[in-house]
């Protein structure tokens, strides 16, 4: 499989039709196809089924998307690092990251990576649980993944490096917390319903074993993927959330308050990628992180 052959079939997976495809890529729509069909020649396989006027792919295409981005990957690296020894400093990194780090560790070093390389250009992925975020650096979608640890989970396949940590506290209306001692003990939390992310997540998971150690229950009340929208919902009376101080802080709700748990609720931070050659951009990236906890910049945010 060529560059180009790559880089098409992935236009017609993301854009599920050779018409959308062929004008994202700037391509006439007979050689996009005559490109799909001499890499299926090639395989010995049809990569896509036609369902209506859209396209979707074969078993055998579905296993080709991960390899085709990796090639891209690959390609694109190299030719980061042709121009980095050459002096230059421009391409792009993707990262992924769960919601939970949007409002503390990634800013800073997107912030501090764009004031150093004023031409790399930075796309940030946003996945519902750190498992996602895992599946996407192993797939290549992105190179840098950033997440909360999760120690039952088998990332060996990917060098992971720890960050420090995040310590997660309870978003209650202020009419509820000014009526709770902080730091808040589990078997003290309020009864009102739960606004939660979405199953899988680390922090949520880290929740739900507290809980059930005080022998606490509670009930759901919102569950959404968008973590932003968690504190607004507690201001707005839907219930209340466990996040991270630094959402809480970075959000204008005078009617939210902020309780640390007792015992504290800490969770490891950690950014992982796929072992082997990483572009000039993400290789700043990945080192102005581990330069924060050499230094003790990023060992806590609360």
């Amino acid at each position: 499989m060529e560059f180009r052959q790559a880089e098409h079939f992935l236009a017609v997976i993301e854009h599920g039709s050779l018409v959308r495809a062929s004008a994202a890529l700037h391509l006439a729509q007979p050689s996009l196809s005559q490109s799909i069909q001499t890499l299926e020649r090639d395989l010995g396989a049809p990569l896509f089924h036609r369902v209506g006027r859209g396209l979707v792919p074969t078993a055998v295409g579905a296993a080709l998307v991960a390899p085709a981005r990796q090639l891209l990957r690959d390609v694109a690296t190299a030719q980061a690092s042709v121009a980095e020894f050459s002096g230059l400093h421009g391409g792009h990194v993707d990262i992924g990251t769960t919601a939970g780090l949007y409002e503390s560790r990634v800013p800073a070093l997107v912030g501090d990576l764009r004031r150093t390389y004023r031409s790399v250009t930075v796309r940030i992925r946003e996945y519902s649980s750190e498992g996602a975020v895992a599946a996407a650096v192993r797939d290549g979608s992105v190179e840098l993944g950033f997440g909360f640890v999760d120690p039952q989970t088998d990332n060996h396949d990917l060098d992971t490096h720890p960050l420090g940590s995040e310590e997660l506290c309870i978003a209650l209306p202020r009419r509820v917390a000014e009526q709770l001692p902080d730091p808040l003990p589990f078997e003290q939390v309020p009864d009102l319903p739960v606004i939660a992310v979405t199953g899988g997540a680390q922090g949520r998971v880290a929740v739900e074993g507290a809980l059930r150690r005080s022998s606490r229950r509670t009930t759901l009340g919102v569950v959404t993927e968008h973590r932003q929208v968690t504190v607004p919902l507690v201001a707005a009376g839907a219930g209340m959330a466990w996040t991270s101080r630094a959402v809480v802080d970075n959000i204008d709700a005078s009617e939210v308050v902020a309780r640390s748990m007792e015992p504290p609720l800490v969770l490891g931070v950690a950014v992982m990628h796929r072992p082997g050659m990483l572009s000039p951009a993400a290789r700043a990236l990945l080192e102005a992180a581990l330069r924060g906890v050499d230094h003790g910049g990023a060992e806590s945010n609360s």
